[in-house]
């Protein structure tokens, strides 16, 4: 039992290290908490956990491996950093065209998302993992690892380690919805355009990062 808690509190510190780390799903749970609320922060790692949870089952099925190619991993690399470099700049683009107008004023009064919304929030979730190269990185080395630990202890060390693995995520993003949730009331167009216009430049960062370390 003493090893099961350890696979648990282990891989949810090193869930925390990736989960903290600023990138794609951090631009989505900002960009969609101010427009919808805190609960849309909740399903956007909805979609994310049950992604990983097919990741825990390929990998328990001997699909993981083939991420290990090289060559792979570097395709993977480049598409992801170009699709990185697209959102970047389809939101600069979307500033100019006010496309993420919001009316501050009336925001407080839509803080519920419909259930056809949902499912796309959900949707949302999933892809935004999908397009990060970073993920498959992760999975492929630090996931995996602790997978293999974890496969020693059965079903209970393989929950154990998915559980804790989500744990950390549900637990950042949320207090990062909360955060914007609770002080969207001080937020104006001018704030929320910076933050867009910064998230799109780590974007950029990200991307550009991603392709020259593919290419090397």
């Amino acid at each position: 039992m003493n090893d099961i808690y350890q696979i648990f509190i282990g891989s949810m510190i090193v869930a925390f290290s990736g989960a903290m780390v600023p990138g794609p799903m951090l631009t989505l749970v900002i960009s969609s908490v101010a427009k919808k609320g805190f609960w849309t922060s909740f399903f956007i790692v909805v979609g994310h956990s049950l992604l990983e949870l097919v990741v825990v089952i390929g990998f328990l099925l001997g699909i993981l491996k083939y991420l290990e190619n090289p060559v792979i991993v570097k395709i993977i690399g480049i598409l992801g950093g170009v699709f990185l470099l697209y959102i970047g700049v389809d939101i600069i683009i979307s500033i100019f065209k006010k496309k993420y107008a919001i009316d501050f004023k009336s925001i407080v009064k839509k803080r519920t998302i419909t259930g056809k919304s949902t499912g796309t929030v959900i949707l949302q979730g999933i892809l935004i993992s999908l397009m990060n190269p970073y993920w498959y990185i992760w999975w492929i080395s630090i996931g995996a690892a602790f997978l293999i630990k974890s496969v020693k202890f059965n079903t209970p060390g393989i929950s154990s380690f998915y559980i804790g693995h989500i744990s950390a995520d549900f637990i950042w993003y949320l207090f990062i919805g909360f955060l914007i949730n609770t002080g969207r009331k001080f937020f104006n167009q001018k704030i929320y355009n910076c933050i867009l216009a910064a998230c799109s430049a780590f974007l950029f960062y990200l991307g550009i990062r991603f392709i020259i370390e593919a290419l090397t």
